[in-house]
């Protein structure tokens, strides 16, 4: 198993972080989002330090799995972070600008989006912010 990363790697951007999230921000098919408090700095360290195994393209440290695109990791899976597909991302755009709040249901509404969606950006929302 191959411990070297391909160069230093860089911060995954700035829209994988949760609190983040806006509702302009760029929503693709899948969005992996990263709860504050996780050592993200010190996962990368670890990387390119050669700590993590290399799988491919990802990297696994401390039960968090990173891919790699152009020398920039992003969150895969793994203890603090959360999967949200494209609706789920937008909502957590919402929650991020009117909380859980009569009006961020409203705006949900106005969007279609719908509840599956809304519940998984809530718990992501609300991870974020017991931190």
């Amino acid at each position: 198993m191959d411990m070297t990363p391909p160069g230093p790697l860089r911060l995954p951007a700035a829209r994988h972080y949760l609190s983040r999230v806006t509702q302009r921000t760029l929503a693709k098919g899948m969005n992996t989002v990263i709860e504050p408090g996780v050592d993200v700095v010190g996962d990368i360290a670890a990387i390119n330090s050669g700590q993590a195994p290399r799988l491919g393209d990802t990297f696994v440290i401390n039960g968090r799995t990173y891919g790699v695109h152009a020398g920039t990791l992003y969150p895969v899976s793994g203890p603090g972070f959360h999967q949200l597909n494209r609706g789920a991302f937008k909502a957590l755009g919402v929650y991020n600008t009117f909380e859980d709040t009569p009006r961020a249901v409203q705006r949900l509404n106005n969007m279609g989006i719908r509840s599956a969606e809304r519940e998984a950006a809530i718990r992501a929302w609300r991870a974020g912010q017991r931190r």
